[in-house]
């Protein structure tokens, strides 16, 4: 037993400081990666420093996402990014890959379509990010045709539809 406890008594003595520093490197780099996202997940950095996209934040603004009687705001990362905060590298991984294609569209692409770039986004749009949010769609008031329908959404047939469907403009007034 006592050469045991000095077999990890040594381990611990060669390789600890080097745990503890990576440990601390580790830590670091999370905190630098959280503090350094923070201002380029607002809306408006992304809306008023890019040209692109100054269209799109002036169209989610008057939205009913950007504004509405309630006071209630979601940011664009919210439909524009991975869901699922809690799966935190694959949301990072995600943000960062959207990011450096658009830094890169930017720079090298072609000239911005407005009207192009939106039908792309429609098309990838999935009813998981609306539902994300929208989670009590059947429990709000609305006429029957509307509760028929998102009935439909939420259970899908052969033929299942998109919240985007119907709701094209929810996110950006045109």
């Amino acid at each position: 037993m006592k050469k045991i406890i000095n077999r990890i008594f040594r381990v611990v003595k060669k390789w600890g400081l080097a745990f503890i520093a990576g440990l601390v490197f580790a830590v670091l780099c999370f905190v630098g990666i959280n503090a350094a996202m923070e201002p380029v997940s607002k809306s408006e950095y992304c809306g008023t420093n890019c040209h692109e996209m100054n269209t799109a934040y002036q169209s989610w603004k008057l939205s009913v996402h950007g504004a509405n009687s309630k006071g209630l705001r979601t940011e664009c990362s919210a439909c524009h990014l991975p869901v699922s905060k809690e799966k935190y590298f694959t949301y990072i991984a995600a943000k960062a890959y959207e990011g450096g294609k658009d830094v890169y569209k930017h720079y090298f692409g072609d000239e911005y379509d407005v009207e192009k770039v939106r039908e792309r986004v429609l098309e990838h749009m999935s009813n998981k990010r609306c539902l994300s949010c929208h989670v009590d769609l059947l429990g709000k008031p609305g006429s029957e045709i509307a509760k028929e329908i998102h009935t439909d959404v939420l259970n899908p047939s052969d033929t299942p539809q998109r919240c985007v469907e119907c709701h094209e403009d929810v996110g950006h007034q045109r």
